[in-house]
């Protein structure tokens, strides 16, 4: 088992862009395997589920010891966490504040902006429209049908876009300086796509190769747009929140949050107050790639309905997992179609789908876990100047939850 990064590691990073952190995180959540038997029950019905079973006392005390722990080390001014097993009671814990002025403590009802976890969203819009067939929307269509200028338009699809496989480059520091320079900027989608075309691409061909960037998530959401003649806002809505019951959560490019909410506090700029109060600062440079609001509670909703595939044909939520961007890593970690993919190395079987999310002043995390039907799902309000302060969080919590999600052998997903 590798040892997860520890702060001192998380420091010596170079800063990186909002939404970044995934790669950290995922790294972390690798180190908490689940079961793989079969997978829950039905997202409608599992979240309404009774608890049958205590949560056991020495383990509630042995979660909330880590995430003390992973808190103080974060810098964060707050956290709140949710762990929900079927058939046996949540753990959910907060600490800190959701406001620094006012030392308001965090609450499970605040919204807060989840960031790139968005990109799960969008994929999985992206696979449904594919599945239904009435766009006419496939894997393999080249985005050159709808942006022909685009550096090797007519060699990336759709699946290249979803799976980060396409080489196109990352947004970078030119993304934090063009935030802190304007935070309350209304650049449109074309015109991030546009920096995204100029932007150097990564030294490999088209599906060669992997490289997380959020302008693949922002063709893709234009692409839904122009293929489906309907906005992207209003295909998250009808498709997923509304028929999820996801009150609390929206597709906000605008940023506006809604009370009670979390103060996002960020230390992006360092030439603005550290830290900054980020909690009205626009969320268009993220768009498709990271413009959701939510909360830890629809946060669950939405981990059930990622794990097992919401709306997806068969063969497309087979798909998602199955066509990973180039370079697994040894621990088996991958980037499928919209989502972050755990494997077992030995077996091929699949443990859990992940994703996190980092805005200026915010971090967030929604991991399944494929065999016991668990979810884990983490909201925090401050970025640590390197979007990742929250991974201290999971890192702390990972050694306690290994035990809990992980303790069926991982064969048996071949019987």
């Amino acid at each position: 088992m590798r040892t997860p990064p520890r702060a001192r590691d998380v420091r010596a990073r170079r800063r990186r862009g909002p939404g970044s952190a995934i790669v950290m995180a995922i790294a972390v959540a690798a180190l908490m395997p689940a079961c793989t038997t079969t997978p829950s029950a039905p997202a409608s019905t599992a979240a309404s589920a009774t608890p049958t079973a205590s949560l056991d006392p020495a383990l509630r005390a042995q979660l909330d010891a880590a995430l003390d722990e992973g808190f103080a080390a974060s810098g964060m001014p707050g956290v709140m966490v949710g762990l929900w097993m079927p058939g046996r009671e949540e753990w959910f814990a907060t600490r800190g504040v959701s406001d620094l002025a006012s030392n308001l403590p965090m609450d499970r009802a605040d919204q807060s902006k989840i960031g790139s976890i968005t990109k799960t969203i969008v994929g999985s819009i992206a696979l449904q429209v594919i599945g239904d067939e009435e766009a006419g929307l496939t894997l393999d269509d080249t985005i050159d049908e709808w942006y022909p200028d685009f550096p090797l338009a007519n060699e990336i699809t759709v699946r290249m876009l979803m799976n980060m496989s396409s080489g196109i480059g990352s947004p970078g520091q030119a993304q934090i300086d063009r935030i802190c320079a304007d935070p309350y900027s209304t650049i449109t989608p074309d015109e991030v796509i546009a920096i995204g075309a100029a932007t150097p691409r990564e030294a490999y061909a088209p599906g060669e190769g992997f490289a997380y960037s959020g302008f693949n998530t922002f063709v893709l959401g234009r692409i839904l747009e122009h293929s489906t003649g309907t906005d992207l806002g209003t295909l998250i809505d009808e498709r997923l929140m509304e028929p999820l019951g996801m009150t609390r959560s929206r597709f906000a490019p605008d940023a506006v949050l809604t009370e009670p909410f979390n103060r996002g506090y960020s230390g992006f700029c360092p030439l603005l107050p550290q830290p900054t109060d980020t909690t009205d600062w626009t969320n268009h440079e993220s768009w498709a790639a990271g413009a959701m609001l939510s909360t830890i509670d629809d946060l669950h909703t939405w981990g059930l309905a990622l794990g097992e595939g919401y709306g997806l044909t068969p063969e497309l939520r087979a798909a998602r997992t199955d066509d990973l961007a180039p370079g697994v890593s040894a621990a088996g970690f991958g980037y499928g179609l919209g989502v972050g993919v755990r494997i077992d190395p030995e077996t091929g079987c699949l443990l859990d789908v992940s994703h996190s999310g980092a805005e200026p002043g915010y971090g967030a995390h929604v991991q399944y876990f494929e065999g016991s039907g668990a979810v884990l799902a983490l909201i925090g309000n401050g970025d640590g100047g390197t979007g990742e302060a929250f991974v201290e969080v999971l890192t702390a919590l990972a050694p306690v939850l290994l035990p809990v999600v992980g303790s069926t052998s991982s064969t048996a997903c071949l019987e």
